[in-house]
């Protein structure tokens, strides 16, 4: 977890939780939005690559992916918990969507928003969160199979993501900036 500092004027309350498919900018958001409000952030993808012993950018292809996952959903359930208990400490939760699958996890997101925080999904378009992703190879018919699992997974996040958060905002025409300023107007 990382902190900034520079409390915003009117002083945020509640926490922010990011949730979004790979390539919305979750973390880049996050930091950003810390930033702009002077708040903490914890990124789940750093925390869990760190529990797991490897560097966020190799974690899913380094650790199996059924311990990724169990390593990731504890440790979103402790974050959750922890913006939940210390509403008058807000920060920031770049949380994605990987664990989100987690039915502890979902419960975990109300009692957040119970606690005056606030779950906003980002997303951008398909294309562009293929390119975020390194997905965009042209004419590449080794990434015919990948793409369509590629797809069909953003779709489930998507909808997954849309049921559970209060705001949605487009990362497509966005910069992390931009975003982070359209979220803390609200918050």
């Amino acid at each position: 977890m990382s902190d900034t500092s520079g409390e915003h004027a009117s002083g945020p309350t509640g926490s922010v939780v990011l949730i979004g498919p790979p390539g919305a900018g979750c973390t880049t958001v996050g930091r950003a939005l810390a930033g702009v409000r002077g708040v903490p952030v914890a990124d789940l993808g750093e925390e869990v690559a760190r529990a797991a012993g490897t560097s966020p950018d190799v974690a899913l292809v380094a650790v199996p992916e059924v311990r990724y996952r169990r390593i990731e959903a504890a440790i979103a359930l402790d974050l959750l918990a922890g913006a939940a208990r210390a509403a008058n400490r807000p920060m920031v939760i770049a949380l994605g969507s990987g664990c989100l699958e987690d039915p502890e996890v979902r419960r975990s997101l109300d009692e957040v928003v119970d606690a005056g925080g606030r779950v906003v999904a980002l997303t951008a378009s398909t294309r562009c969160l293929a390119t975020r992703d390194g997905l965009d190879a042209p004419r590449s018919i080794a990434l015919r199979g990948v793409r369509r699992a590629f797809v069909q997974m953003l779709h489930a996040r998507r909808t997954l993501c849309g049921g559970l958060a209060a705001a949605q905002i487009d990362t497509t025409q966005t910069t992390p900036r931009e975003a982070a300023a359209l979220i803390a107007d609200d918050w």
